[in-house]
C-alpha cells in the first residue's frame, strides 16, 4: 500500500460516513466515551447485525493484557507479561491499563524504571502491564487499514488485527527481536490522521465489507 506524495491530514473529512446495520464504523478511534465509542454503542443498541468493531472488540484491542490473551489465543505471538503497580524489573516495555492513561515506556535502567512507574501508575493507584524484552529488542509500528498494510512485512499482521480484534482501523506496535515479531499493542488510529491513499483504501474496505 503506498502513500501519495504528502498531504495536509486537515484535509481529510473531519469524520467517516455513519456505519450502514453490520457495517466497518471508521472512526478509528473507540475510545470509551470517544465520539466512535458512542456510534457503535448506538449501532448496537439500535439492533440488527452488530457494528465492526463493537465496543466490546475495541476494549479488547486496547487494553494490552486483554489484547495479548486474546492474540495468544488465536496464535499469534506475544512477549511473556505480568501485571504490576509498583515495582517492576527493568528490561521491559511497560504499558497504563487504566482507560486515561494508554501511554507507554521502554525501560531499560532503574532510572528509567523510578520514572515510569511514578508516572504510568499514578504513584502506585493503577496497575501497569509489563512486557519483557531483551537488550537488542526494538519497537516497530504499522497502520493497518482494513487488514492491509503498507509494508509486506506486516501484511499477515494488519490481516490478523482484522480477523482476531475486528479493527478496520489500527496503529500496531510490535516487539523485534531477531527475526521474531511479538504484539505489544494495539492503539486508536483516527481517521483524520489517514492519508489519501489509506481513505482510499479504508472506504474500499467498507464497500466490500457490505457488498
Amino acid at each position: 500500500m503506498s502513500d501519495p506524495p504528502p498531504e495536509d491530514p486537515s484535509a481529510a473529512p473531519s469524520r467517516p460516513a455513519a456505519p450502514a446495520p453490520g457495517g466497518p464504523e471508521l472512526s478509528g478511534d473507540w475510545e470509551f466515551l470517544s465520539e466512535g465509542w458512542y456510534r457503535v454503542v448506538d449501532a448496537e443498541l439500535a439492533g440488527g447485525p452488530a457494528p465492526m468493531p463493537t465496543a466490546a472488540d475495541a476494549l479488547d484491542a486496547y487494553v494490552v493484557p486483554i489484547a495479548l490473551q486474546k492474540a495468544e489465543a488465536a496464535g499469534l505471538p506475544v512477549p511473556e507479561w505480568f501485571l504490576a503497580n509498583e515495582w517492576f524489573p527493568v528490561n521491559v516495555v511497560v504499558y497504563g491499563v487504566n482507560p486515561f492513561n494508554r501511554s507507554h515506556a521502554v525501560v531499560r535502567t532503574e532510572e528509567q524504571q523510578r520514572v515510569a512507574a511514578k508516572r504510568l501508575t499514578w504513584r502506585c493507584k493503577y496497575t501497569v502491564c509489563c512486557e519483557r524484552i531483551a537488550p537488542e529488542t526494538t519497537l516497530v509500528e504499522f497502520r493497518a487499514v482494513g487488514g492491509r498494510a503498507e509494508s509486506a512485512e506486516f501484511a499477515g499482521w494488519a490481516d490478523a488485527v482484522l480477523r482476531v480484534f475486528r479493527l478496520p482501523l489500527a496503529k500496531v506496535r510490535l516487539l523485534r527481536t531477531g527475526d521474531r515479531l511479538e504484539l505489544s499493542a494495539i492503539e486508536k488510529l483516527p481517521w483524520k490522521s489517514l492519508s489519501r491513499a489509506e481513505r482510499a483504501f479504508a472506504e474500499e474496505f467498507r464497500r466490500s465489507a457490505l457488498a
